[in-house]
């Protein structure tokens, strides 16, 4: 009988103790301490599905009647950052993207500048690619961040719209 290769992604209850254990030790190697704030905002990332702002947070926090400051979701993201918890997803120069990526296979997003959508692709070929390059050199990778800026069809097809308009 072959033997099955087992999914190496832990799920999302999984991660939940390991996360708060990591983020408790990362807290109080910086003198640090874990507050109900932070535990609350921690537990708000690991529900976000996909990518979020800082802002869209802070407002979902408040429509569930947390009361956290905006200062402390900045510091906090920050923290999160530092700990390798969250990355920062390069959407636009304007406004600060996040999402989770601790026990998740690293992917790749899709941008259109004029609408904002975000598509998220899984970047296995990607991933191969970085380790010849790193191996090739003799390094160790860490991380990485791929991001395709482009126009999307629905953008494509109001810009065609106002150009129709624009001719009568």
């Amino acid at each position: 009988m072959p033997l099955m290769k087992q999914s190496t992604v832990p799920t999302d209850d999984q991660l939940i103790l390991p996360l708060c254990s990591i983020f408790r030790r990362f807290l109080k190697k910086q003198g640090l301490k874990f507050t109900p704030e932070r535990a609350m905002i921690l537990d708000a990332v690991l529900e976000k599905e996909g990518v979020f702002e800082a802002e869209e947070l802070l407002y979902e926090m408040r429509e569930a009647k947390h009361r956290v400051s905006k200062a402390t979701i900045y510091r906090t993201l920050k923290h999160l950052l530092e700990a390798n918890i969250i990355t920062e997803v390069l959407i636009d120069s304007k406004q600060a993207h996040y999402e989770l990526s601790f026990g998740r296979k690293p992917k790749g997003h899709l941008v259109c500048p004029e609408t904002q959508q975000v598509i998220e692709f899984p970047a296995d070929e990607l991933n191969e690619w970085r380790d010849r390059v790193c191996a090739e050199r003799g390094w160790d990778p860490v991380s990485f961040r791929f991001v395709v800026y482009g126009v999307s069809p629905e953008a494509r097809s109001a810009q065609s719209g106002e150009a129709e308009d624009g001719d009568a």
